[in-house]
């Protein structure tokens, strides 16, 4: 556990994200959680618990049929992602190919995408500031292409997720939400993704991580929300007292008081 996750100091401060009673369907059934400055809060559970339909709620994916989202004490009114992405909340899905990435579209256009507000003037997107910013990230972030104008569908798992974690880092996101961030990707570049979010805890963003990987959860998180079903089973403050055998007892339906 020590080699294969990164260490770091916690210490979380303010609560950045709220969010009460959220609600959706059978899927998601009255889920409460806060996210606060410095803070990787995980989300895990068995297949079918809820966990990618609850974060789809708080970025605008899907809409809720009630509850309320706050993000620095002020509630937000989202019904799309283009809603989420402007308050400041982003999402690294689960599934980058399809959702991610424009696989069709080059590496340089991918990064471009939710950032073209940024890199435009007078409706002209400037090809060389957008080319500039994108190439700070490929040396920061350690991205492998052969060229900016790769197409996005031709690099490794690993890279596609360092793009795609490129394109928020530019958006300035404050609230991170990490869907299965290292699914599919080889063993260096995970510990290069556990150390970006160790950075962005330490710049007082906030993380949510989903991950069915009880290791990477218990090794990264500083709490932990079981889900069952669409429900809250249990809440841990992460610590080396906890164990896969106690998350698993709730993910199963043993609720912890």
């Amino acid at each position: 556990m020590e080699t294969e996750f990164p260490s770091r100091e916690r210490s979380p401060g303010r609560v950045r994200l709220r969010a009460r009673n959220l609600k959706r369907g059978n899927k998601v059934k009255g889920v409460s959680l806060e996210v606060r400055a410095g803070e990787i809060l995980a989300l895990t559970g068995l297949v079918g618990a809820g966990r990618t339909e609850t974060v789809r709620l708080l970025f605008g994916a899907d809409i809720r049929d009630s509850g309320t989202i706050e993000l620095d004490g002020r509630e937000l009114n989202i019904l799309h992602p283009k809603d989420a992405i402007e308050a400041g909340i982003c999402l690294l899905t689960e599934d980058r190919k399809d959702q991610g990435l424009i696989l069709g579209l080059s590496v340089r256009e991918n990064f471009g995408l939710p950032n073209l507000k940024a890199f435009s003037n007078y409706g002209f997107i400037d090809r060389k500031k957008e080319l500039g910013e994108f190439s700070n990230y490929v040396d920061s972030i350690g991205i492998k292409i052969s060229d900016p104008n790769q197409l996005a569908g031709q690099l490794s798992g690993g890279n596609q997720q360092k793009i795609v974690l490129a394109k928020w880092l530019e958006k300035n996101a404050e609230i991170l939400i990490f869907d299965e961030p290292t699914r599919g990707i080889d063993v260096g570049a995970k510990f290069e993704i556990y150390q970006w979010m160790n950075r962005l805890s330490d710049q007082g963003k906030g993380i949510i991580m989903i991950s069915s990987e009880l290791p990477e959860v218990l090794g990264m998180s500083d709490r932990i929300i079981v889900l069952k079903e669409g429900e809250v089973m249990g809440e841990v403050s992460n610590s080396p007292e906890v164990t896969q055998e106690q998350l698993m007892a709730l993910a199963i339906g043993s609720r912890k008081e």
